[in-house]
């Protein structure tokens, strides 16, 4: 159950990346950071009891991931600082929870978000063989 749950897991946050259009990636040297940040809500009530992330039109979640370009696309460790701010320059705290599954490493936190509410991401990502990126991200959310 455990298996079929994780690829569940990728392939819906994969899919609503491409469908929100909110995904993004960057290339980091060897690497490819993916990144997204979605509503609580649009995850399923399955995958989202399996991770222990509670569903909500208040509550965001930022999902990173870094994958290694010569090994098959396979996901890497990476040390990964976030900060996010609202439009009015508020500071938000971002903690990250990584999840191992078998190839497949993820970065994914879960924060509280207002209606309308636009957030800044700064990700800096540093992989194992000291490459660094820093990355932005805009996000808008919607809690109605």
């Amino acid at each position: 159950m455990k298996k079929i749950i994780s690829l569940a897991f990728i392939s819906i946050l994969i899919g609503f990346q491409s469908i929100a259009f909110a995904e993004s990636s960057q290339e980091v040297g060897n690497y490819i950071v993916h990144y997204n940040a979605i509503s609580t809500e649009s995850l399923p009530p399955a995958v989202a009891t399996a991770y222990g992330i509670t569903r909500s039109k208040n509550k965001g979640l930022l999902n990173i991931s870094v994958l290694a370009k010569g090994a098959g696309f396979q996901g890497v460790e990476a040390e990964i600082d976030v900060s996010a701010t609202n439009l009015t320059g508020q500071l938000r705290a971002i903690e990250l929870r990584k999840i191992e599954e078998q190839k497949a490493i993820y970065y994914i936190s879960v924060f509280s978000v207002t209606n309308r509410e636009t957030l800044d991401f700064s990700i800096k990502v540093k992989t194992a063989d000291g490459q660094v990126g820093n990355i932005k991200l805009r996000q808008q959310f919607f809690a109605n």
